[in-house]
């Protein structure tokens, strides 16, 4: 979780920062748009990204036949499972707060509709409600004063600017933002991302209005007029939304086509770049996502490992190592993998590392015809006895494992398994 937190919210900020600094003055408000919304999914899925890579291992993993098995990370810190539960519990109660409010908003729209008046004009619906308010939109409603329609007290250029929210679907990028940030409410950034995407939707609705009426001082005038007063309603798109210097200079401004293209091309390389580097992280670095002693990680199908091998021709009794790509049946230990992975979790030592500190450990061991296991080595030592605590732990391990067949014949089995020890002091 550190690590998807750390990931994803580094490229909030870089991608944030680029559409601050080259997009936002720009009048090119349907890529602003793109850019934003894909600016947040990216960033949510980049962290989960990764192009596994053997490269940084010791040669010999390389040139060992092998089934992977799936990593064991091990932590010790010092704020304890005390601390760790109820840091989980104050998020599960502040979240859930928000996502009671969240359902709580979208359902005082529909109590709404279904309560009030409904005039169907153009593409959207009218919603008549019974006290004054500024006309604003939540999907394909506008929401407007009862008494102010019936004395058409209404601008037009107010229905054109709620039209355009309405058909340009502008509610379902606000419901996105708002799930993000009842989800990861910690993160800062996404209130940032919340005013730059209904900025940018006040920006397309104004260029909406004046490529109607054609008459950018007369919209102007209209919007001061609706400043004084203002408010606005949670979910909904209002006419009102920081009415500042910003739209009023996009309403006259033009964006040179070979200026907007050129600045619209600098977005690859930056998201290119993010996305590198996340892999490349990936590759590299420890996960920093880790799992108490306790834990068990999950189990992978070793078939979905499967490195190229020598397989022998007719059975025999050779003492050729297989991997699993070369087997009829699948090596297993007693109670299945989830009882190895527990074994060693409960039973390694962490070194006493007076520092924080991220530790991997690769190990090989191979299963012999009997289920024993033999040729404990140690691939990558980090040092602090770490190896020499893994050869420990695996010589220590009780059982021994149902070997591999291939074609009814036992075989000996080589296992590569890597150790994550994180030490937070």
């Amino acid at each position: 979780m550190t690590e998807f937190l750390i990931k994803s919210g580094i490229s909030m900020v870089v991608l944030l920062g680029v559409y601050k600094l080259l997009l936002e003055k720009e009048k090119m408000h349907r890529f602003n748009r793109i850019y934003l919304l894909a600016s947040l999914i990216f960033s949510v899925c980049v962290p989960f990204i990764s192009i596994p890579s053997f490269a940084n291992y010791n040669n010999s993993i390389d040139t060992l036949p092998q089934i992977a098995l799936n990593e064991i990370t091990i932590t010790r810190g010092s704020t304890g499972i005390n601390t760790r539960f109820w840091l989980i519990l104050t998020y599960i109660i502040i979240t859930s707060s928000l996502i009671i409010r969240f359902l709580k908003n979208i359902l005082s729209f529909v109590f709404k509709i279904k309560n009030n008046k409904k005039i169907k004009y153009k593409t959207a619906s009218l919603i008549l409600l019974p006290y004054n308010t500024l006309p604003h939109t939540f999907l394909n409603y506008i929401f407007i004063s009862e008494d102010d329609h019936n004395k058409n007290a209404i601008e037009k250029d107010l229905y054109t600017h709620e039209l355009a929210h309405v058909n340009q679907m502008h509610t379902m990028d606000i419901l996105l933002i708002e799930l993000f940030k009842t989800l990861f409410w910690f993160n800062p950034v996404l209130y940032f991302y919340k005013k730059s995407i209904q900025l940018n939707h006040e920006f397309l609705a104004d260029d909406a209005v004046i490529n109607n009426n054609k008459n950018t001082a007369g919209y102007q005038n209209l919007l001061l007029k609706m400043a004084s007063g203002s408010h606005t309603v949670a979910l909904a798109s209002n006419i009102n939304f920081s009415i500042t210097k910003k739209r009023f200079v996009m309403m006259t401004k033009t964006t040179p086509r070979f200026l907007a293209i050129s600045k619209q091309l600098l977005v690859v390389p930056v998201m290119a770049g993010l996305f590198l580097i996340s892999c490349a992280e990936n590759e590299v670095k420890p996960e920093s996502e880790t799992n108490s002693v306790q834990e068990i990680p999950n189990v992978i199908e070793e078939d979905s490992v499967k490195p190229e091998v020598r397989i022998p021709g007719p059975p025999s009794e050779s003492d050729e190592i297989l991997s699993t790509g070369g087997l009829t049946l699948q090596p297993e230990y007693p109670g299945g993998m989830p009882q190895f992975y527990n074994y060693i979790n409960e039973n390694f030592t962490i070194p006493d590392v007076k520092e924080n500190k991220t530790l991997k450990i690769y190990i090989s061991f191979v299963v012999e015809k009997d289920g024993a296991m033999s040729n404990i080595k140690v691939l990558r030592d980090p040092g602090y006895g770490a190896g020499e605590e893994a050869i420990r732990v695996l010589k220590s391990v009780p059982e021994k494992w149902m070997p591999g067949e291939m074609d009814g014949k036992s075989v000996r089995s080589s296992f590569t398994l890597p150790i994550t020890i994180n030490i937070h002091d």
